[in-house]
């Protein structure tokens, strides 16, 4: 048994090498071969970066692959290493994600994901109405991943289900707790794009924003992320119940106290001020974009301070505020919640992406070349719908981050080229690459759907790919209709 397991590691060890070696050869050496008219050597260089970085961090990991990319950049001669550094990590958008994680991380660490949950999925509105409950249990989990992660709001969520489940009466195999369960983690990895100052939308309209120099407004953005997720839950129940059609009448009858407890609940007064920030971070973030022309001193401040700023401001004040004579923020325990895979993801992409799209590589000319056809034969409207297609399956075999910084470069050609609002594309791309829910190598959510004992794998592409293709038409829709 020793000696086999001492076999398998040496097995892994020698594959993550071998794929170590084959990233780094791709990042320094692809540069080396002849350049294909118009992109030029220059970008033959940046593109190998690119490739590197991407198969890096498919096969390898995301630290180090990162950190390579930017010290191959340095190499190129297009920009200092200080140029480089400044451009990375000096990044709004990357400072901007270091402090949403301590932000969330806080909202996490205070216990307010489960007990907003309970609370909803309690009121009297729903008990007795079995699909109105279900679809206020599947919400809260979008929004909870919106405000955390996906991958803790569907331990939460499952850790509920699975009580629900057991008051009811249901065994694994039935329909219902696969629709409940399999909904958790569909309902989380969709909202967790809601907020837009989170890892992926962050990351992939970071990118686009550095490719075209402007940035997506964000109540725009907010008005389709909502309303999609809120018709995507829809969609998916109302195919659920037509291909299952469960048994809800033990549900019915379902006990809150079986969820509550004999106490009810109740928020203490630090995880009440927690909340309180939250609802200002949201609102600070977005009051400047509905007032662009206002004078308002306070207005006029937070669009000097930006979105970075406000978030860096409640940090501030969460660190200073104390409460029993503790702060609410402890920066240096809230530090261990930061997801640094993802900061220096972020910070190695914004430089290539940058680099990628300055004239001298050739890349603009090559991607409109590409792109220009589809886009002027094709409506707006229709390019949604083919750009969130190809973000929806790849998705499910690819990491969506570097997903959504590969299909940016298409949207900014195709916008550049036709002059197409890029709103709709952007928020298809990004909605779309969260669809990750059928094979583990797309997503961590992915792998716990595959490895959960009530969905099982057989019946998870039963109802699977319904999810996916409901949730594609859906957010391209709504994309096409409100983003273009």
């Amino acid at each position: 048994m020793a000696a086999d397991l001492t076999a398998t590691k040496k097995d892994g060890n020698v594959k993550y090498y071998i794929n170590s070696a084959i990233c780094l050869i791709i990042m320094f050496g692809f540069g080396y071969l002849p350049p294909i008219a118009p992109i030029t050597v220059l970008g033959m260089q940046i593109l190998g970066i690119f490739l590197g970085m991407v198969y890096g961090w498919i096969f390898v990991g995301i630290a180090w692959p990162s950190l390579a990319g930017l010290i191959a950049l340095m190499q190129t001669g297009y920009m200092t290493a200080g140029e480089v550094i400044k451009s990375s990590f000096g990044e709004a958008n990357v400072v901007l994600m270091f402090f949403i994680f301590i932000f969330c991380g806080t909202f996490a660490y205070y216990g307010l994901s489960r007990i907003i949950a309970v609370w909803s999925i309690t009121r009297k509105m729903v008990l007795g109405r079995p699909w109105v409950f279900t679809f206020v249990f599947l919400m809260v989990m979008a929004f909870l991943g919106g405000v955390t992660s996906a991958t803790p709001t569907i331990v939460i969520g499952w850790s509920l289900a699975y009580v629900i489940s057991e008051q009811c009466g249901f065994q694994k195999g039935d329909s219902y707790p696969l629709i409940l369960i399999f909904g958790t983690a569909f309902a989380a990895q969709i909202g967790d794009c809601i907020i837009p100052f989170k890892s992926i939308p962050l990351l992939v309209m970071g990118v686009y924003e550095s490719l075209a120099g402007r940035s997506i407004p964000l109540g725009p953005y907010m008005l389709i992320v909502i309303l999609a997720t809120v018709l995507c839950i829809i969609v998916y129940l109302l195919g659920a119940k037509l291909i299952f059609k469960p048994d809800m009448s033990s549900l019915r009858d379902l006990d809150a106290k079986s969820l509550v407890g004999n106490e009810g609940i109740k928020m203490n007064r630090v995880q009440k001020v927690v909340l309180f920030f939250l609802v200002l971070l949201m609102f600070m973030m977005l009051l400047p974009g509905f007032f662009p022309g206002s004078s308002f001193f306070a207005i006029v401040f937070l669009k000097k301070i930006g979105s970075t700023g406000i978030c860096i401001l409640l940090v501030l004040l969460m660190c200073l505020i104390r409460i029993e004579g503790v702060p609410i923020i402890d920066f240096k325990k809230m530090v261990g919640n930061v997801e640094w895979n993802s900061i220096l993801l972020l910070a190695a992409a914004i430089p290539v992406a940058n680099a990628m799209s300055n004239e001298a590589s050739g890349f603009p000319a090559a991607l409109k070349a590409i792109i220009n056809p589809l886009a002027t034969n094709t409506s707006a409207f229709v390019f949604v719908l083919l750009i969130g297609l190809a973000a929806t399956l790849i998705t499910n075999v690819m990491t969506n981050g570097p997903l959504g910084m590969i299909l940016m470069a298409a949207v900014f050609a195709a916008t550049q080229s036709v002059g197409m609002n890029p709103t709709g594309a952007v928020v298809t791309v990004i909605m779309c690459v969260h669809i990750s829910v059928l094979f583990p190598s797309g997503s961590s959510t992915a792998a716990l759907i595959n490895g959960n004992e009530w969905i099982g794998t057989r019946r998870l592409w039963k109802i699977g790919p319904m999810a996916c293709i409901s949730a594609w038409m859906v957010i391209s829709v709504v994309a096409g209709i409100f983003g273009l």
